[in-house]
């Protein structure tokens, strides 16, 4: 590999500052103490700005399996952490999640869903969920699950908690360059390039978002992800329709979420059909990327309007204000890719957010931190392991259908 001028040494890279990235810097900070100054966070774009600054940030608790829910437990008690450091509110709503079951077979489901739950869940009628969520039909909902402790966050705001509580313990952080390649000398990772120069290092924290997986690629790893489209939409403001302390709203039987926002509704939809990106042809910043959002979604909104409508008759009236488009990054199995990648010492993965990366980014930061530093985590990272579907070309056709159909059949928060 060709040498440039050294940019920088230090002992452990993290790529990307977004709130992956910064979970990780921060998780490491608070486990380095003094020796933190030896963790660089790197990236070309200024922190939290690409896909954390376009995240519906549901902290859903109920998840499909118990590693998944670990993590995101972990980020509820990393909120209550850094609140405490930082002496501020982070502005963590509290208003529960309701997740609405249509249909017998999702009732079935929703009760498969959260049966393993450590945390309360109260089980309601139609009724006792429209006056819950006055928005919601009573009668188009079959049974509901209300979990009162969960909630959502403006996902900027954690993420500059973790920058700036990561920059207290004296990670640093450098914006502008961008990452061209991971170094590999002698079967092992020795730092990254840039267009900067070489920023040397034994350890590499890969959490580059959309773009991680074309990095990884430059060290011949493939990683079985793909950045896919995700998109949601804002109504016009009715506090009357969408007051404040509104739940959460999780709707698989309309494939939707929704939470307030301000007095109006915050909804997404999965879509019949996701949109997944090659990662080698994404540019440098997905500001101009042609999203095939031209329409402002309305094929997608078109789909599933009338579903989630019929469960939530009022978005007929409230019409739409905004739409928010970006790229998420989902697995073909729609789990995080987290941890060591084994045949290539000292990468390390923090990506796949598969649309919860809000959620388990606590989680995340404090478990990949401690696999880089060799300790004790509470959380096994076996089931999220990057090399776990083998061989991976992530440029392949076949991959990209395979992670945007995972964005379409999600049905959690």
């Amino acid at each position: 590999m060709t040498a440039g001028p050294v940019l920088d040494r230090s002992e452990i890279v993290v790529v990307g500052a977004g709130v992956l990235g910064l979970a990780v810097a921060w998780a490491l900070g608070q486990a380095l103490g003094p020796a933190a100054r030896s963790v660089l966070v790197v990236d070309r774009h200024p922190p939290a700005t690409q896909a954390t600054a376009r995240a519906a940030a549901l902290l859903t608790r109920a998840r499909g399996d118990a590693a998944t829910a670990a993590l995101v437990r972990d980020t509820y008690a990393a909120i209550t952490s850094l609140e405490e450091e930082l002496d501020e509110d982070l502005g963590l709503r509290r208003v529960g999640t309701l997740h609405v079951a249509a249909s017998p077979a999702r009732v079935e489901a929703l009760r498969t869903l959260v049966t393993d739950s450590t945390d309360p869940v109260d089980w309601l009628d139609g009724d006792g969920a429209a006056r819950l969520a006055p928005c919601l039909s009573a009668e188009a909902v079959e049974r509901a699950a209300f979990m009162p402790l969960d909630g959502f966050i403006d996902p900027v705001r954690l993420a500059d908690a973790y920058r700036r509580s990561a920059r207290r313990a004296g990670v640093r952080i450098m914006t502008g360059p961008s990452v061209q390649a991971i170094r590999v000398e002698g079967g092992r990772v020795a730092g990254i390039d840039t267009d900067h120069g070489v920023i040397s290092a034994p350890m590499v924290v890969n959490a580059a978002g959309a773009w991680a997986a074309g990095l990884a690629w430059t060290a011949g790893v493939g990683l079985p992800q793909a950045p896919v489209r995700s998109q949601y939409w804002i109504t016009g403001q009715h506090p009357d329709l969408f007051p404040r302390n509104l739940p959460v709203l999780v709707m698989p039987d309309a494939g939707a979420y929704a939470r307030p926002e301000l007095g109006a509704l915050l909804f997404g939809l999965r879509g019949r059909r996701s949109l997944a990106f090659d990662p080698a042809r994404l540019p440098d910043d997905t500001a101009g990327l042609d999203l095939a959002d031209a329409d402002g979604g309305w094929q997608t909104l078109e789909e599933g309007w009338q579903a989630l409508a019929r469960l939530c008759p009022p978005l007929l009236q409230a019409g739409i204000a905004h739409y928010v488009s970006g790229l998420s990054t989902y697995t073909a199995d729609g789990r995080f890719v987290l941890g060591p990648v084994l045949e290539m010492p000292g990468l390390f993965m923090a990506t796949g957010c598969c649309g919860a990366g809000i959620a388990a980014s606590g989680g995340i930061g404090r478990a990949v931190a401690a696999s880089v530093l060799a300790t004790p985590g509470s959380v096994d990272l076996s089931p999220f392991a990057p090399g776990r579907l083998g061989g991976v070309d992530p440029c392949s056709p076949a991959l990209h259908d395979a992670c945007a159909a995972a964005r379409s059949g999600k049905i959690t928060g």
